[in-house]
């Protein structure tokens, strides 16, 4: 398995334990990687930038386990967003009065 190309996908197919164990190689090789002296700089960033976004990917589906789905959510933040737009349309602008001397 390589463990910089995963996707959500595979990701989400696996159960608790598996996303613990597929976390912990993932960081391991990252300090493999960072601890290797020997090996010129810039050698392993491509690797290194897939491992940080698979880790990424692997700690969002962890913290969703057990959660309601994104899409329930994305609607019930949107719609008091919206209400405020609409009350503040509404609302006339002031106008300011500017006295002018002459």
């Amino acid at each position: 398995m390589e463990l910089f190309k995963l996707t959500a996908d595979e990701l989400k197919g696996y159960d608790a334990a598996k996303l613990r164990e597929t976390e912990k190689d993932i960081r391991r090789e990252l300090v493999n990687i960072r601890m290797d002296i020997y090996t010129p700089l810039n050698q392993h960033t491509g690797k290194i930038r897939g491992l940080r976004r698979s880790l990424a990917r692997l700690l969002t589906v962890k913290g969703l386990l057990g959660k309601a789905p994104l899409q329930a959510k994305a609607k019930v933040a949107t719609a008091p967003a919206a209400k405020k737009v609409a009350v503040a349309k509404a609302k006339p602008a002031a106008k300011t009065k500017t006295a002018t001397k002459k």
